[in-house]
């Protein structure tokens, strides 16, 4: 069973993640293989893109993840660690090009929750 209100490991990774990269960016992965598909295509695109709608830091991820999914009783305090994001990507270029995200972070998790009840490693 995935605990997702006190496993460490995954608390520490989620906060590594954002020391390391300054913040949590998150997509859906039909919509990474949506924007390649759509770039390929696409006779104006070159270059790199990003594609991360999401971008949040550590605590707004668990505030969300405790108040949609009260059940699992996310933590939400972690003392002194920072609360800041240091670094914001942005997606402009791909939406400049007139793509658009059809998932966010309520689709994300809410289909990853599901998935991982089914499978078994995620209990009420």
């Amino acid at each position: 069973m995935i605990d997702i209100a006190g496993n460490e490991f995954m608390i520490n990774g989620l906060k590594g993640m954002q020391i390391l990269s300054g913040s949590i960016s998150l997509s859906h992965v039909e919509d990474v293989v949506r924007a390649h598909i759509f770039l390929a295509e696409e006779e104006s695109a070159s270059g790199r893109y990003i594609c991360s709608p999401i971008n949040t830091n550590f605590h707004e991820l668990a505030k969300f993840l405790n108040k949609t999914y009260p059940q699992y009783k996310v933590p939400t305090d972690f003392g002194d660690f920072s609360a800041n994001a240091k670094l914001i990507l942005s997606s402009e270029k791909l939406t400049k090009e007139s793509f658009s995200f059809k998932y966010g972070i309520e689709e994300i998790y809410d289909q990853s929750i599901e998935y991982f009840k089914k499978v078994g490693p995620l209990q009420e």
